[in-house]
């Protein structure tokens, strides 16, 4: 039984709001050829531009950069075809032949071990190369841990009788691929009946589509969550502070419109056998109800932020009235003592009759602005 083995694995960057272009696919892919040794990449398009199965999204590179696409070799493990990122979600593909299901898994641990530290070495240097470039940014700590395999996702090409796994067989959404043709996508398997070999490239490229997806969706969740947490830790009485968490949380914001741009785009050059893949993905893992959950969490995060700005303003508004009245006091305070002392000093021009008909004019008319003003206020 012929077994194809996808394991997506994450850099310690991310893409970001403040870069757009290819210049972060260019930097990627010298960043791979420096890092990864005995890394070939393959080429960048088709042979003939007149090939018109061929589908490139050219305003995803644009936007985010072109893939860095190729194969390497490992003594312990043999040929790898790898696939890293702008995003910083990368993959590594390997077919294997076995027995039965029971194989695959004790195949699976075996890679695992051989892998993972090529994996781990990798990461570290591409992820180091490209923060120096300063076109991306070092990934949250609340993200997945980068530099190892995450999950095992085993697309099963034609399984003998009994070795199919319930994920697909009882639990997986069913689809025509190619005319006579099924596909079974389950979590973790996805089962492929009568496909031509031709088609499977395509069927690769919709899982790795839909786990990007699934990666980028569960992060963004992580990271808003996160960001509510941080809150708590804020002191919303500085209003330096506030003004902190709404530069960190409206970043946030653009960041992942950017990258839910970048995945919009790429997904419209998802087609054909790679198409019905991500489709079938996106109704077994219910990512329409992850992408309501996200924005929602979204929302509450700015109605939090919004409210916290408010009181702050309030509180600020409150302080500013009280020392408003505080000195109010003292110069009215001052004012009584100005007309006493002209009421009753000897030393002046005036009469005492006049001066006191002074002071009652002035204090008359200080009685008349401060009743009026309170007066309007109560009306407002």
């Amino acid at each position: 039984m012929q077994v194809v083995l996808i394991a997506p694995f994450l850099m310690r960057f991310r893409l970001c709001a403040n870069t757009f272009g290819g210049e972060v696919g260019r930097a990627l892919r010298e960043a791979v050829t420096e890092a990864v040794p005995g890394f070939s990449p393959q080429p960048e398009g088709p042979d003939s531009p007149l090939l018109f199965d061929y589908h490139m999204s050219t305003g995803g590179s644009r936007l985010s950069g072109k893939k860095t696409v190729g194969t390497v070799e490992l003594e312990d493990t043999g040929s790898l075809w790898c696939r890293f990122e702008p995003s910083g979600h990368c993959y590594v593909v390997r077919t294997v032949e076995v027995p039965d299901r029971e194989a695959v898994h004790r195949r699976e641990r075996a890679l695992v071990e051989r892998i993972n530290p090529h994996v781990a070495r990798w990461t570290d240097a591409i992820s180091e190369r490209m923060l120096a470039t300063g076109l991306v940014d070092p990934a949250d700590e609340a993200a997945m841990d980068p530099g190892r395999l995450l999950w095992w996702h085993r697309v099963l090409m034609d399984p003998p009788e009994g070795q199919e796994p319930g994920a697909t067989r009882v639990y997986g959404v069913e689809r025509k691929i190619h005319d006579n043709a099924r596909l079974r996508f389950g979590d973790g398997f996805t089962t492929l009946v009568g496909l031509p070999p031709h088609r499977v490239g395509e069927v690769l490229e919709g899982v790795m589509a839909a786990t990007g997806e699934w990666i980028a969706v569960d992060e963004a969740n992580r990271l808003v969550s996160a960001r509510m947490l941080r809150l708590n830790d804020a002191r919303w009485d500085r209003v330096a502070d506030v003004d902190r968490q709404f530069a960190a949380s409206l970043k946030l914001s653009k960041d992942l419109a950017l990258r839910d741009m970048v995945r919009l785009e790429e997904s419209r050059y998802t087609v054909n056998a790679g198409a019905v893949v991500m489709d079938a993905a996106m109704e077994r893992w219910a990512m329409e109800r992850e992408r309501g959950v996200l924005e929602v969490q979204l929302q509450s995060l700015r109605d939090i932020l919004d409210f916290h700005r408010t009181m702050t303003q309030y509180r600020r508004d409150e302080r500013r009235n009280r020392l408003l009245f505080v000195f109010t006091a003292i110069a009215l305070f001052q004012s009584v003592l100005v007309w006493y002392d002209f009421a009753h000093e000897g030393n002046n021009t005036l009469g005492p009759a006049l001066r006191l008909v002074v002071v009652s004019v002035i204090a008359t008319l200080t009685v008349v602005v401060v009743v009026s003003s309170l007066v309007s206020r109560r009306g407002e």
